[in-house]
């Protein structure tokens, strides 16, 4: 088994309250415009924190894919891909639900098939079936990462950084698409590899300060390319908020070496650690938390104005759905639907 690192839970937490919070300010960037001071301010927030999603699938391919433990690849499928199948389904139901009695949609039980299948349940799920991929992958990668040097691994790194990272603004800026496809450097493979990679080979702690600059410069990249693009598109356009573009590689690398650097500092916690373990049930119910806090008590994230209302619902939706994640994991068999 990969050795525990208790940063990584300090750093789990981070990420998923993260991801919260994106999905606060989402209703102000998506609905506003680049002249109000409140689109402006949710473009800050969300510009600086959008590192949350890659660092999931570091994370998880820091653990797999420095696992020592050889299974079957039989029963490594089956034991990671339950964890997060049978969630997905659980709660694909509940959205298809959600959609139906709270949006008046109306589906046959194809068309819900359809939806489960093509991903277009519900906005947020899309990263359980990137994890399951990524699962049904992890044994060949492990074998991958198991056999290459450090010289090697930065070879494979770098290619990705530059198929995934630098091809896409050519794209964007020049209209220019390369033929040819490289589907072993897909952008969250990259960052499943890049987290099994720092647990291998740290980075010195003398790089934190170049990393911090370079972060900072990403950040004021992400805000301004965001307000730009958005401003002569006439809608919100979320090129610079791609996880797999190099300003947000910067920064998500920088938050995990920073964590890692931290780690001796970071001791194990009960309540980090409780959070950490309800990571994935906060994920999937958060949206419904933020649904039901406007719907019936008119808390949103504009309640009063931004500047109160968006850290107030972030912490709020956060609490909530940390509790209703721990009410049922004390449920017989909620292990199944909230691993």
């Amino acid at each position: 088994m990969a050795k525990r690192h208790d940063y990584m839970d300090w750093l789990r937490v981070l990420a998923i309250f993260a991801v919260v919070g994106v999905h606060t300010v989402s209703k102000i960037i998506n609905s506003g415009h680049t002249d109000q001071w409140e689109w402006q301010f949710a473009n800050a927030i969300d510009s600086a924190i959008r590192w949350c999603v890659p660092v999931f699938f570091m994370l998880s391919g820091a653990l797999l894919l420095n696992m020592k433990r050889q299974d079957p690849i039989g029963e490594f499928l089956k034991r990671r891909l339950q964890k997060v199948l049978i969630p997905l389904i659980f709660w694909s139901g509940v959205y298809i639900a959600y959609k139906i009695f709270e949006q008046g949609e109306s589906y046959t039980f194809g068309e819900m098939l359809v939806l489960f299948f093509t991903d277009d349940v519900y906005y947020h799920l899309w990263f359980m079936y990137v994890i399951i991929g990524l699962y049904i992958m992890a044994p060949f990668l492990k074998i991958l990462v198991q056999n290459m040097d450090q010289k090697t691994y930065l070879y494979f790194l770098g290619i990705w950084f530059f198929f995934a990272g630098l091809v896409p603004f050519v794209q964007k800026m020049y209209g220019f698409e390369p033929a040819f496809d490289v589907g072993l450097f897909q952008p969250y493979i990259g960052y499943f590899l890049l987290g099994a990679y720092l647990v291998r080979y740290p980075l010195p702690k003398k790089t934190l300060w170049p990393l911090l600059g370079l972060s900072v410069i990403a950040y004021l990249a992400t805000v301004y390319g965001t307000h730009n693009l958005t401003d002569r598109k006439g809608e919100l356009d979320e090129f610079y908020y791609e996880h797999y573009r190099p300003t947000q590689m910067v920064i998500t690398v920088f938050i995990f070496t920073l964590f890692q650097q931290l780690g001796p500092r970071l001791k194990p916690n009960r309540l980090i650690t409780q959070l950490s373990l309800a990571t994935l049930g906060i994920y999937v119910i958060h949206p419904l938390v933020q649904f039901y806090l406007n719907k019936f008590f008119g808390i949103n994230e504009t309640i009063v104005n931004a500047l109160v209302g968006v850290p107030f619902v972030w912490v709020l939706i956060f609490v909530i759905s940390f509790f209703i994640v721990w009410v049922l994991k004390k449920m017989p068999g909620a292990k199944h639907i909230i691993p």
